[in-house]
């Protein structure tokens, strides 16, 4: 007891333990990113056919950023397109090559439908038909060569920039944007889809 008054008498307070650190905090990796494309992809891939590695290397060449790793890492499989919408397009075009190599027609389906879910034209009637053919994309009685066509080229000839162009360019563009949108809705009704 001596010992302890000593010790406690010489003016020095026993050392405080550090707070702990939040674990909220965590910062996620490209290894993170990368499990959750596999989990939220699982539902359109083969079995046993695994994204884990090629997504992991994909994340740190292209040095995905923070938010998008984050997105990733806590995909759903519902959420490939707003996640690959947070990266940059050379990135999310890379992303989806990766994606798309040695695939079945459900992952090809589900790749076009995520390129187009992140696709703005700032155009309103090209804006629908985009949406349009995502929609159509999931119509069973359509296709599947033509469904696949439809939303591979509608994502490359959109992805292109309208932001510059003369208020008649974008008049026309709508114009024709308002015509295929119907033309598409037709086909889609033709087939039994429901637009």
């Amino acid at each position: 007891m001596l010992g302890v008054l000593a010790v406690l008498g010489c003016g020095e307070a026993p050392p405080r333990p550090s707070p702990p650190v939040p674990l909220t905090d965590e910062t996620r990796g490209c290894g993170q990113a990368a499990a959750g494309i596999e989990r939220g992809t699982r539902g359109v891939r083969g079995p046993g056919e695994t994204v884990l590695e090629a997504m992991k290397t994909r994340c740190t060449q292209d040095t995905w950023s923070p938010p998008a790793i984050d997105c990733f890492a806590t995909m759903t499989e519902d959420d490939l397109g707003r996640c690959a919408g947070l990266l940059e397009p050379r990135d999310r075009e890379r992303m989806f090559a990766t994606l798309g190599g040695g695939i079945d027609d459900r992952t090809s389906i589900a790749i076009a439908a995520a390129r187009l879910s992140s696709l703005q034209v700032g155009i309103a009637e090209c804006d629908q038909f985009v949406a349009m053919v995502a929609t159509v994309l999931g119509c069973e009685q359509m296709p599947l060569d033509a469904r696949l066509r439809l939303g591979n080229e509608t994502a490359d000839f959109w992805s292109l920039p309208t932001d510059r162009l003369s208020a008649d360019a974008v008049r026309r563009m709508a114009a024709v944007c308002g015509r295929s949108l119907a033309e598409l809705t037709q086909n889609a009704t033709a087939a039994g889809c429901k637009p």
